[in-house]
């Protein structure tokens, strides 16, 4: 009975010295490895030191822009104060001026409609401005280069032109505009 259990012992030892000697053999390639190619670990430290450099130069930007924010913020109110109408004269404002663009051209009155929209969180409103003019070609661009220059805000969300009316063209306009409350 004795010789299975050291026939076991021996087997197992000698499998445990197999082992053994395979993983010196494998720790010994992957030293060798490594000690040919040394600027592997090289190029992973300065990869790590250009990620670091660059995850720090993100931090500085966000850093300054979080210091400018107030001044952005006072810049914003200001233009916002400087270009848009009080709400409460607003529509009139509007009216006179495209009276007076439309006169400018050259043109004969048109028609005007406005539509308002809720007021958003900072108290600005938007107004879509539906405006129509009929005359010459040549005074409905006179028209148009007249809303560009002038002093309030026009943003045109769409333009056409039909013609064949008794004036000449019919020029349709859909802008916004923006009213502060």
């Amino acid at each position: 009975m004795t010789r299975p259990v050291e026939n076991v012992k021996r087997w197992a030892l000698r499998a445990l010295i197999a082992l053994l000697v395979l993983d010196a053999g494998l720790g010994a390639v992957v030293w060798d490895y490594e000690s040919g190619h040394p600027e592997s670990g090289q190029k992973a430290l300065e990869r790590l030191q250009d990620e670091d450099r660059k995850l720090a130069a993100d931090v500085r930007r966000a850093q300054k822009i979080r210091e400018q924010l107030p001044d952005a913020r006072k810049q914003c109110v200001d233009f916002l104060n400087s270009t848009l109408l009080v709400a409460s004269s607003g529509y009139s404002t509007i009216e006179t001026d495209l009276g007076k663009i439309t006169a400018d051209a050259g043109l004969p009155g048109g028609s005007v409609e406005f539509k308002q929209k809720a007021a958003d969180k900072e108290g600005i409103v938007e107004v879509e401005v539906t405006a129509a003019v009929e005359g010459e070609y040549s005074a409905l661009v006179k028209f148009i280069n007249g809303l560009e220059r002038s002093k309030n805000l026009y943003l045109i969300d769409s333009m056409s032109v039909t013609a064949g009316h008794e004036r000449g063209a019919r020029l349709s306009l859909v802008m916004r505009t923006y009213f502060r409350s």
